[in-house]
């Protein structure tokens, strides 16, 4: 794991507040949001989100659900609509910051409470005091 998808996983698990992360994402350079949210994109991949996830984390994110990144994800197959959301200008980037961590927190909070409720190897699930 690099420190780019520890600190994700850091916001996604709250041992960084959201507001540390946007200050994180928002002082980083064009090339290195694009890269952030690459790292974000794959976390979000290897969760596994499901509908109710999706949902959770768009009203749990705080963002309008008429943004394009929310839409984008409600309507769209997660797949697709992850591209597309990469895809979205710069303006659209922290929006789709917020909701992808969101996104991924829900759905990777249940699989630790499910998948992993009894231990795990996943790094990324123990990374208390990283």
């Amino acid at each position: 794991m690099n420190d780019r998808q520890l600190t994700i996983n850091k916001i996604a698990q709250e041992i960084i507040t959201l507001e540390e992360g946007l200050a994180w994402f928002d002082s980083s350079d064009s090339e290195a949001r694009l890269e952030i949210m690459r790292s974000l994109d794959l976390c979000i991949h290897q969760s596994h989100p499901n509908r109710e996830d999706i949902e959770r984390g768009i009203q749990l994110s705080g963002l309008k659900e008429t943004y394009s990144p929310c839409v984008l994800i409600r309507k769209k197959h997660i797949n697709e609509a992850r591209a597309k959301v990469l895809a979205m200008p710069e303006l659209d980037q922290r929006r789709a910051f917020i909701l992808f961590v969101s996104v991924f927190g829900v759905a990777d909070k249940r699989r630790r409470e499910t998948q992993c409720k009894d231990g795990c190897e996943h790094e990324w699930h123990n990374i208390v005091g990283l």
